[in-house]
């Protein structure tokens, strides 16, 4: 397979199997990034239930201050993307997540660590991980040409689902053998790592919108409108803020089905919903091939419309065999999200214009993001009102019927999605 890159702003192949070494540098440092990740996610809340001893809405305020950033800030994020390095960028994220989670051991040692705290860490490295995921979708148009896009994706995806699959049995183990909060050490010196990775990746030329006068405030408006008014960018952002608010709300509540109301083994837990781990890990040894066959349009609404609706098994769940019924819709889920998440965030990366396409990606990530803690937050309202298994219900038809954004949009007549718009824009410096 070629993969071509870009050498001073023009697209070249390099032939042969062999990755470019710029791309492959790349997936070194998302491999440590999505690694340290993984950790620490298991070991914050751990840190506040165990050492700290924190009551649960203490748990979850740390929880939620891992992504409340995107709520935030998410949206000037696109534009300070948008005008500056986004290599630099990531490597400034990285060391500034590396030395906020250096301080949590720092703090325990010294008998220093409060909730309070363990929140300010979730937040400073929440917000710099809303830099570091905006920068890295707007980059890797500037390492891969548009037709290898695809292919690219799917293999930052795989790292993703492999760190899915092996990453919580392996932070357990961390966390068990070294305590969590010095566990967290781990994760700063993987985001170290990443910086060192992102660092050899060689400058070629990136190209950055132009420093202007603009206000702020004015230059987010413009990637929400290109959002807005984007016929087909539109309809993907409504079924992604959809599906992950209901999701979120399910998930979370499903969790609290199986651990409370059915008593079921932690150990069990994990093994289930390790299920979606090996669904999606599955789906990226096959997704660009798929693609290529099916068309990225039709992949796009065919995952969502197949996968969203085998949500509603997770609800029938009930001790005995019909546990099974999780792994299985976690399975086919995640599957369904990976062809869904390579093929729009491939359509994204090669249609908008390069000046744009920071504010664009921070416009989608603070939508479908900040859905998450909201979805959350939803579910226990109504697990509270009307009961768990409700609350799961209405989350599983929730992503079940979040595919007729794009059923109701140009999108369902469309087995591939247009090209971009070659015509310039003002601006865009070399």
């Amino acid at each position: 397979m070629q993969i071509s890159t870009v050498h001073n702003g023009t697209a070249r192949d390099v032939g042969g199997g062999r990755l470019p070494t710029e791309l492959r540098r790349l997936l070194l440092a998302q491999s440590l990034s999505q690694a340290g990740f993984v950790v620490m996610n298991l070991a914050m809340p751990l840190i506040a239930a165990t050492s700290l001893h924190a009551s649960p809405l203490g748990v979850g305020l740390v929880s939620a201050c891992q992504t409340v950033a995107f709520l935030l800030i998410g949206l000037p994020v696109g534009v300070w993307v948008d005008r500056m390095r986004k290599r630099r960028i990531m490597i400034t994220a990285d060391l500034v997540r590396a030395a906020a989670l250096a301080l949590v051991p720092a703090l325990w040692a010294l008998d220093a660590l409060t909730v309070a705290a363990l929140c300010a860490v979730a937040l400073v490295v929440g917000t710099a991980t809303a830099f570091f995921d905006v920068a890295e979708q707007s980059y890797l148009p500037h390492l891969v040409a548009p037709d290898r896009l695809v292919a690219a994706n799917a293999r930052l995806v795989t790292v993703e689902q492999t760190a899915a699959v092996a990453g919580p049995g392996t932070a357990g183990l961390v966390v068990q053998a070294v305590t969590a909060p010095l566990a967290v050490a781990v994760t700063a010196v993987s985001y170290l790592g990443s910086a060192v990775f992102l660092g050899r990746i060689p400058d070629r030329g990136e190209r950055i919108a132009a420093k202007s006068a603009e206000p702020l405030h004015r230059a987010v408006a413009e990637g929400v409108r290109h959002v807005w008014r984007h016929p087909l960018i539109r309809p993907l952002v409504a079924c992604s803020t959809t599906m992950t608010f209901c999701w979120s709300m399910g998930y979370a509540m499903l969790l609290v089905l199986l651990a409370q109301d059915l008593a079921v083994p932690a150990a069990t837990i994990g093994l289930l919903f390790t299920a979606g781990g090996a669904g999606g890990l599955l789906a990226t040894a096959v997704v660009r091939r798929l693609i290529e066959r099916l068309g990225d349009g039709r992949a796009v609404v065919l995952s969502v419309t197949v996968a969203g609706p085998c949500t509603l098994l997770s609800a029938l769940a009930a001790p005995g065999p019909r546990l099974a019924l999780v792994a299985c819709g976690q399975f086919a889920f995640a599957a369904g999200v990976v062809v869904y998440n390579v093929a729009q965030v491939s359509y994204r990366q090669r249609s908008v214009p390069p000046d744009l396409l920071g504010r664009v990606n921070a416009t989608v990530r603070f939508f479908a993001w900040g859905a998450r803690p909201l979805g959350v937050i939803a579910g226990g309202l109504l697990a509270e009102s009307f009961g768990t298994r409700t609350a799961v219900w209405a989350g599983a038809a929730g992503t079940a019927l979040a595919g007729l954004w794009l059923l109701c949009s140009p999108l369902r007549s469309l087995r591939v999605l247009p090209g971009p718009d070659t015509a310039p824009r003002p601006g865009l410096l070399p």
